[in-house]
């Protein structure tokens, strides 16, 4: 395939996965976080392969992923773990979709909601242990209204978790105490949760001896971690683009907008069709640069909505459609494209644009190419 589009290593995935489920006790659940398209991987294709995989849940932020699935014919049990508000009450009770809960007026308000259907509500309560962005921070309030959620005819407290904030070992470790005491607490007044969960994908290889029931591993399922982790991680997505035009510039003449660079001497300049629309980070401007047969080519001046211009001139034999990669393991790393845009992978990964094709690899079989835009 020609063009700008990023593709998607199966193979590489099932590794991650599974290399993680042999490092995690079996005891241990697995979510697989999807959420932002799977990191931008498309949220159908891996949802699906981690289905298969044997995934106890799938973690998605808003109910728009958590319809995506369930309507895509996805059975696995899904966890929406942003808040989720009335109106998709009913959507999620009829699919079995289990909502996160921090507030007594939600848990009221489904609590009706599912009686109208005679189905219990599986819900997990947020706690907030230190992250100061979702969950009770007020231990007393949360167990006050966990002796009356668990009342509740049509709801049922299926899990309990919190977030790290992942400063550092200490203030881990008190985000854990704290998460510990209301467990304590909890236990002393025999309220039985039976999932309980605090580890992402950092947290699960840097506190092994913290996975209490469940762990939501995202960003190392599709290749990256930032803990050294015991096996080597296989990253799942790399992007690519085919040089769309050269020309030949003379000392003195400028290259995109706002003349920044300007030419100190004659140059070989290449075009790509690639630009801050596709996802590919702006900041890169002067300062990136792309591979082409194996070697550095300058990104030259501002980047463009949906082209940048790379320096080609001491690279012998670049031909219009020959292959450019922006980013993948070996030439040009995320790590490293990361550091050069000032942001980091995740970023990265989810800022893909819809109108890049995702081109699905795997084992020899014949790729597959998702085109959102033929969706439109």
């Amino acid at each position: 395939m020609k063009g700008t589009r990023v593709e998607i290593n199966l193979d590489a995935l099932r590794y991650n996965y599974k290399e993680m489920r042999r490092l995690i006790p079996a005891g241990v659940k697995i979510a697989g976080v999807v959420k932002a398209n799977a990191y931008g991987h498309d949220l159908m294709v891996i949802a699906s392969e981690l289905e298969k995989l044997g995934a106890d849940y799938l973690g998605v932020a808003h109910m728009s992923e958590a319809k995506a699935l369930r309507n895509k014919g996805i059975k696995c049990p899904i966890l929406v773990m942003g808040k989720t508000f009335e109106s998709d009450y009913d959507y999620a009770v009829k699919h079995s979709i289990t909502l996160t809960l921090f507030d007594i007026e939600d848990a009221r308000k489904l609590n009706l909601n599912a009686s109208y259907d005679n189905i219990k509500a599986k819900v997990h309560i947020k706690f907030d242990s230190g992250f100061n962005r979702l969950g009770y921070n007020d231990i007393d309030q949360l167990i006050s209204d966990l002796e009356e959620i668990k009342n509740y005819e049509f709801v049922e407290i299926e899990g309990l978790f919190t977030h790290l904030a992942l400063k550092d070992v200490a203030a881990d470790d008190a985000q854990f105490d704290r998460f510990d005491a209301l467990l304590n607490r909890l236990r002393d007044l025999s309220i039985n949760i039976p999932i309980k969960h605090v580890c992402d994908s950092i947290g699960a290889i840097a506190y092994p001896n913290k996975l209490y029931d469940m762990v939501r591993l995202g960003a190392i399922l599709y290749g990256y971690c930032s803990r050294r982790t015991p096996f080597n991680l296989q990253p799942v997505m790399c992007m690519k683009t085919n040089v769309s035009h050269i020309k030949t510039i003379e000392s003195g003449e400028g290259v995109s907008y706002d003349y920044l660079f300007v030419a100190s001497q004659k140059m070989k300049v290449a075009t790509l069709p690639v630009g801050y629309a596709d996802g590919y980070p702006r900041n890169l401007s002067s300062v990136g640069y792309v591979s082409i047969k194996g070697k550095h080519a300058p990104i030259l001046g501002l980047l463009c909505m949906d082209q940048c211009m790379v320096d080609i001139t001491n690279i012998e034999g670049v031909a219009v459609g020959d292959e450019v990669i922006l980013f993948d393991d070996k030439a040009l790393t995320l790590t490293e494209l990361a550091k050069l845009s000032k942001t980091n992978r995740n970023e990265l990964l989810t800022r893909v644009a819809i109108r890049v094709p995702r081109v699905i690899t795997e084992d020899d079989e014949k790729p597959i190419i998702i085109q959102y835009m033929d969706r439109q």
